[in-house]
């Protein structure tokens, strides 16, 4: 099994506490004070902080495995309006998008509970299989090579297979063995994919099956458990510096920082968002490594959570300060304008092109390009540097 372990001993966990109270007390300052701005803010503000900061940490978790993820591309894939084929880095940060949104809208508790961490991991205990039918290596087909086929086929096959054995005894052993290897090569492709349902044949991977993700994932729980005793940001970092060495899941490590913040909201200090702690460490100068000192990465990781809330300040007042100078522009004008709309939407989302505010406002791109005229002085920063295809966001 490819397991791995996370134990920390009682004196460890006294010693973290000691060496890293100041670095803890720092975050947890920051963070609470952010949390208590958004909860007195205008709604519009604190929302549009809350979504833009889901799509900053989309990109941020995938610039910090080394690849590159535009920020408009991104925006326009979640908007459905991509103006060219999404890469494998677009459609996992909007996978991650979506559900930092999810989590979002969700109680704490529910999020962290043990039943349900095991199901989103997809690590829940299976029912008992039927014992299978042991297989000749002759009749094993390939699983491409046995999609759509009948019953009628699979005879077929397995007369196929018994003449090619028959002609293989009398030519090269070489190439018996060769035979010998693909048909376990087959075996293992058959064990590690779900063949029996629609959905197994249309998500062919290949996964590893001495991972032990169930392990992995209670002792990351365990960690969780015994961080209850800690500060509200020490057992925060504790937890996603567990999750990036334990890697309880297979396919969606970026989920630690998620539950991370998620822990901040359960503990109080971030009730009204959940904090973008990928970005926070990919603004900073720490980078997180394995191989580092458990002291070391705790109050690294509490410094990116200070980044964080300290990004999702000065975003608020970017907002506060663009909205009310572009709502001024909006004095005077008729009830059924649209106008102000268009600021709301620069407010909410982290890039605006003129396709994507005439779907929203349901109105011609003509119209929108003559409210971004009227706005003048106080239109956001024009991102692309082009003169067709556009786009406008407040950096």
């Amino acid at each position: 099994m490819n397991s791995k372990r996370y134990e920390l001993s009682r004196a460890e966990r006294q010693a973290l506490v000691s060496d890293c109270a100041a670095a803890a007390e720092a975050a947890a300052i920051a963070l609470a004070r952010l949390d208590e701005r958004l909860s007195r803010a205008e709604p519009v503000l604190a929302e549009g902080v809350r979504q833009r900061g889901h799509a900053f940490e989309a990109q941020a978790l995938i610039g910090l495995g080394g690849a590159l993820c535009p920020i408009e591309d991104l925006v326009l894939h979640d908007a459905g309006m991509d103006v060219r084929s999404p890469t494998p880095e677009i459609t996992r940060a909007a996978g991650f998008w979506a559900e930092r949104r999810r989590l979002a809208q969700r109680p704490p508790a529910e999020i962290l509970e043990p039943g349900a961490l095991r199901r989103r991991l997809g690590i829940a205990e299976p029912l008992e299989p039927a014992p299978a039918p042991k297989q000749s290596v002759t009749g094993i087909a390939a699983p491409w090579g046995r999609l759509g086929r009948d019953d009628d086929g699979d005879e077929a096959d397995e007369e196929d297979g018994d003449e090619v054995d028959a002609d293989d005894d009398s030519g090269n052993p070489a190439f018996a063995e060769i035979d010998a290897l693909l048909a376990r090569t087959r075996q293992k492709l058959d064990a590690w994919n779900d063949l029996s349902s629609e959905a197994g044949r249309k998500s062919l991977t290949l996964r590893d099956p001495g991972y032990d993700g169930a392990g992995r994932a209670e002792c990351w729980l365990a960690v969780l458990e015994e961080g209850r005793g800690l500060p509200a940001a020490l057992a925060a970092a504790v937890a996603l510096d567990a999750w990036l060495v334990l890697e309880p899941s297979e396919r969606a490590g970026e989920l630690g920082f998620a539950l991370a913040a998620t822990v901040l909201r359960q503990r109080g200090l971030a009730q009204a968002h959940l904090p973008a702690l990928g970005l926070g460490l990919r603004r900073g100068k720490f980078r997180w490594s394995p191989h580092q000192a458990l002291g070391l990465r705790i109050a690294g990781l509490l410094g990116a959570f200070g980044e964080a809330a300290a990004f999702g300040q000065a975003d608020l007042d970017r907002l506060s300060l663009a909205r009310t100078l572009m709502i001024r522009r909006c004095e005077g004008r008729r009830g059924n304008s649209k106008l102000g709309e268009l600021v709301e939407l620069f407010v909410a989302s982290p890039l605006v092109t003129v396709q994507l505010a005439a779907a929203r406002l349901q109105v011609s791109p003509q119209a929108v390009e003559a409210m971004l005229k009227e706005l003048g002085g106080t239109l956001p920063r024009e991102l692309t540097g082009r003169k067709r295809y556009r786009a406008w966001g407040i950096m």
